[in-house]
């Protein structure tokens, strides 16, 4: 790079983090979501959005990298050029999400930029207000040792209205205060299915994507919801409940 193209990289990310980014035209996004088996990175260059999903199971510590360098190959953009880094921060795998979590990380310190993290429990529930209209998702996956991360959500018009995330026992989760209106989302859905199906006929079991988090790390950094890189952290759930209404 030279000292003349170094300094108008330089004046743009003056510009951006005193002024914005001038309607989002120029905003250059890189989200990641390893949480589960999938390996789900995202790249927007302003302009286009472009995708991975991948079930590799086991394989993420091996392949983020080299899916992310394709991806900015695709995009025609570069590390300097990114203005946000959002990752998924669970719950889930917790060799996954410390991956995401170390990755962003890194990316955001060295080009001293801000992120967005966002739990794939919110994911996988604005996945079924997208695709469903969903107003009222349970999200559920497996914490294993005989356990279920559990996520609440309640929508009104596009925006959570109030959610509760919280990691519970199999034995003792009880879905009769659900009702037939009520989505049920995430790969840990297959552990209770018994009991929800009993209670909706909504039961997916997809898993958390990147494509969900690009969405909303778009919409975080229009409104400034954005943290530092070393607020770029795992999520860590116990067994009590933890409401938030927004």
């Amino acid at each position: 790079m030279t000292l003349e193209s170094w300094a108008l990289h330089l004046l743009k990310k003056f510009l951006i983090a005193f002024f914005g980014n001038f309607g989002n035209s120029l905003t250059n996004i890189l989200a990641i979501e390893t949480s589960s088996d999938a390996c789900s990175v995202a790249v927007s260059n302003g302009k286009t959005d472009y995708y991975f999903h991948e079930i590799i199971p086991k394989q993420h510590t091996e392949r983020l990298l080299e899916v992310i360098d394709n991806l900015f190959k695709t995009s025609s953009i570069k590390t300097e050029d990114l203005n946000l880094v959002a990752v998924g921060n669970g719950p889930g795998s917790f060799t996954g999400i410390r991956l995401a979590c170390s990755t962003a990380q890194g990316i955001a310190l060295s080009q001293n930029i801000k992120g967005v993290c966002i739990s794939s429990l919110e994911l996988l529930a604005y996945k079924m207000f997208k695709n469903h209209s969903a107003k009222r998702v349970v999200s559920i996956v497996d914490a294993h040792m005989g356990k279920i991360y559990l996520g609440e959500f309640s929508f009104i018009g596009s925006e959570i209205d109030n959610k509760n995330l919280s990691a519970v026992q199999i034995e003792s989760f009880n879905p009769v205060k659900y009702d037939e209106s009520t989505y049920f989302v995430g790969p840990g859905c297959e552990l209770v299915e018994q009991s929800i199906s009993s209670v909706s006929k909504h039961i997916y079991s997809d898993l958390p994507s990147a494509e969900e988090l690009l969405e909303l790390a778009k919409e975080k950094y229009e409104k400034k919801e954005i943290v530092i890189p070393e607020q770029l952290l795992p999520l860590y759930l116990s067994e009590e409940s933890n409401w938030t209404k927004s």
